[in-house]
């Protein structure tokens, strides 16, 4: 399980860009970590409990900006959208 926990970080680390996949995933890697680090306290486990960990942050952090960039108005939707009609 600890070789699944570390790849599931490195995949996390490319993928933490979108959030929802990203918390997704670092939550199902860090498990994984959790649980073989208990049983065979192995370096592989502890290397996927911290890339998941990091990836986590980095997932979150990104929901933050984006929450705020969204509420506070510096992203605007609705003209996204109307360029992007007109693209087509």
């Amino acid at each position: 399980m600890a070789r699944y926990s570390v790849k599931i970080g490195i995949i996390l680390l490319v993928l933490w860009v979108v959030p929802i996949v990203g918390l997704m995933l670092a939550v199902a890697g860090f498990v994984l970590g959790i649980v073989s680090y208990g049983n065979l306290k192995d370096d592989m486990a502890r290397a996927g409990i911290f890339l998941n960990s990091l990836g986590f942050g980095l997932s979150l952090l990104n929901l933050a900006v984006s929450f705020y960039l969204f509420a506070s108005g510096e992203v605007d939707i609705s003209n996204m959208i109307e360029q992007l009609n007109q693209l087509e």
